[in-house]
């Protein structure tokens, strides 16, 4: 059974279990505090798995943190805040609907400056260039690049927030036509080798946008488990960790399909020949999951603490993209936490998405140009050289 059918299966055990404790101790309510007992416990269990008490020994006294806990639990549900649990809190207690503690989110970051509005040319109702005429827009200094054509569009905005410091790249993507992302190697005939600069690899696939991936080469070198990668419905390789897990990367994947849809997985969820057999063009293997179905992944409430460089791609829907770039490891960007990235993400709309490698791995080129500065590791500013890239649309000869 795949592990999401086990965590069913567990979950539906689980409701059945609260349902008959909700029916067997209801007796003894209302709990105060200074009460003790068995039910106590059972109600201290119940606010630790939903996040109101912090771990740690639970004994079957009803004390101060308890009532405060409970205060939390019904404020948060919608009920009076007495502290005591009487039967209408012990129901909601025990349901299935019972709201778990939010974790707290991250401080807002700076309101930015609005830019430069650009000289656009004729568009059609969606946005896109009409007429299929190619227009592009760079404007370093106030941060904005743009490109459109009759079934690509690319705008590329530089924010920055000095007070944490940082400085990151939003990249919206909306796709027609069967327009889509490419993936190239710098040796397909040997994946993993022939090391080169991401922006020498971008210029020479033609890419209007290129960036990089979750840099598999790395795992194949050290003989790691690579995860999942398939390149172009190419599969190289299919050995994945057995479970999903907080260690970076825990091979979390993003399957890329033919109708423009990014869904993620975790590890051990689909194999090779399965998402092969779905039609996947290309699969990703990093991690962590960083939202599914616009849910943010716990695990980035928890882990992933760093500050670093980050980059992530994620799928409002399907042709409609977004491509999360933070710079790191500079004074005046030191990274953030993959919740940063995860909470900006979800308030951009986006659905689905996963971290790719970041660090000095992550690069952003537009049009043959690198936009992002080199990260400084060990005194020295540089980019990694890779094997392999994302890209998308075809800069067109002069």
């Amino acid at each position: 059974m795949k592990t999401r059918g086990r965590r069913m299966l567990l979950l539906g055990i689980l409701l059945a279990m609260t349902v008959v404790i909700a029916a067997t101790a209801a007796e003894g309510l209302p709990l105060k505090e200074g009460d003790r007992g068995s039910a106590v416990l059972e109600v201290k269990e119940r606010l630790l798995a939903l996040r109101y008490l912090k771990s740690g020994p639970l004994t079957k006294a009803y004390t101060k943190s308890t009532a405060q806990a409970v205060r939390e639990f019904q404020r948060d549900n919608g009920l009076p805040e007495t502290g005591e649990v009487d039967e209408k809190t012990w129901e909601v207690l025990f349901s299935p609907d019972a709201a778990r503690k939010p974790y707290p989110t991250m401080s807002p970051l700076a309101e930015q400056e609005k830019k430069p509005e650009p000289d656009w040319p004729e568009r059609d109702a969606e946005g896109f260039a009409a007429g299929g005429e190619e227009y592009v827009y760079e404007n370093d200094e106030a941060g904005l690049w743009i490109y459109l054509n009759g079934k690509l569009q690319i705008i590329i905005t530089r924010l920055k927030d000095e007070s944490v410091p940082l400085v990151w790249f939003e990249t919206e993507i909306r796709t027609r036509d069967g327009e889509r992302f490419r993936t190239v190697q710098t040796d397909p005939d040997h994946p993993g080798k022939r090391y080169r600069y991401p922006d020498v690899i971008a210029q020479d696939a033609g890419f209007v946008l290129g960036f990089s991936d979750d840099f598999f080469a790395a795992r194949m070198d050290t003989k790691e488990n690579t995860g999942i990668i398939i390149r172009e419905g190419q599969l190289i390789s299919r050995k994945t960790n057995r479970k999903t897990g907080h260690h970076l990367p825990n091979l979390d994947m993003m399957v890329q399909y033919p109708d423009g849809r990014l869904q993620v997985y975790e590890c051990n969820e689909k194999m090779a020949e399965e998402l092969l057999e779905e039609g996947a063009v290309n699969v990703f293997s990093f991690g962590p999951i960083l939202l599914r179905d616009g849910v943010i992944n716990e695990l980035v409430y928890t882990y992933y603490r760093n500050i670093e460089p980050r980059h992530a791609l994620g799928m409002i829907e399907p042709n409609h993209y977004l491509l999360l770039s933070v710079q790191g490891r500079m004074t005046d960007s030191r990274g953030d936490m993959l919740q940063r990235v995860a909470e900006i993400m979800k308030a951009r709309g986006v659905t689905q998405a996963l971290n790719l490698d970041g660090g000095n791995t992550m690069a952003l080129v537009f049009r043959g140009r690198m936009l992002n500065k080199l990260a400084v590791f060990n005194k020295k500013a540089f980019v990694r050289t890779v094997t392999s890239l994302i890209g998308i649309g075809q800069i067109r000869e002069e």
